[in-house]
């Protein structure tokens, strides 16, 4: 039993979703085993006769991801939340925007095999089983056919422009993230901002540097979150965005061409139906 569209398509998301996931973990425990190397006690061995201290003495090791968590907060996980969004986002899209998954070189090559023996009813045939962009703009294309050239073109800039407007959609979210992920940040600097203050104006005395350094760190953290999570997404937007335009003018003038040299067939087969053979 075949998956229909939209079921494979759920299943595609979810794939990259738990490959995002596993790709963001990777790096998270890598990172917090550097973080607890680097951080790791450097106590002098006891000398002899010395004992050791308790073990309720020695500071608690912290990995890299507790540390965070710690000292970001709730910011801080709604940052991670994005970078997590956004790992799958550009996964999804590099293998989905590609040019083989536009124009696939087989299907191009059979369908101009049979335009060329002039079999229009196997071409769209053949076209109809393809799944790509540029078969279902053919597809559209030689339906509209028998009710003229201007016709063929508009109906498959029509579907053109939805595919790009479900892709424009979904490139969105990646602006939508490089937008918000410094809104949470700046989020967490502020509440850092007044409860440092808040230290000071609550203090009778001078407070201590300790004192601060909590409300200072979650200043600091979460704007280094938004900010590292931000850059690349408003990258990858800008490369993937510019990407997907140049695919579909080069799908679309392909399409149109294809269309075209259907429709300037030699005069022997102009006794072919209107429909040039097509059976929808």
């Amino acid at each position: 039993m075949s998956l229909d569209r939209p079921s494979l398509k759920t299943t595609r998301c979810l794939g990259f979703l738990l490959v995002s996931l596993w790709l963001t973990t990777c790096v998270f425990d890598s990172a917090s085993s550097a973080f607890a190397f680097q951080n790791a006690p450097n106590e002098p061995m006891p000398a002899a006769g010395q004992q050791a201290a308790p073990a309720g003495d020695l500071p608690v090791q912290k990995t890299f991801l507790q540390w965070l968590i710690d000292a970001s907060g709730p910011f801080g996980a709604c940052v991670f939340i994005e970078s997590f969004i956004m790992v799958a986002l550009i996964i999804m899209c590099l293998l989905q925007m590609r040019r083989s998954v536009f124009m696939p070189p087989e299907f191009l090559s059979e369908f101009e095999g049979k335009l060329t023996a002039h079999d229009f009813q196997g071409a769209y045939n053949r076209a109809k089983e393809d799944e790509s962009l540029l078969a279902r703009l053919i597809v559209v294309g030689m339906t509209k056919l028998q009710k003229g050239q201007d016709e063929a073109l508009a109906a498959m800039g029509e579907l053109g422009e939805d595919e790009n407007m479900a892709l424009e959609h979904r490139l969105s979210w990646l602006a939508l993230i490089a937008t918000t992920a410094p809104m949470f940040g700046l989020l967490g600097t502020v509440q850092g901002m007044v409860q440092a203050f808040d230290e000071i104006a609550s203090s009778s005395t001078t407070p201590k540097p300790s004192e601060l350094a909590e409300g200072i760190q979650l200043a600091l953290v979460t704007t280094l979150e938004g900010l590292i999570v931000a850059i690349p997404a408003m990258i990858a937007y800008s490369l993937l965005r510019n990407h997907l335009v140049r695919l579909m003018f080069d799908v679309g003038h392909l399409a149109e061409d294809l269309v075209k040299r259907i429709q300037a067939r030699p005069v022997a087969t102009a006794s072919q139906p209107s429909t040039l053979g097509v059976q929808p």
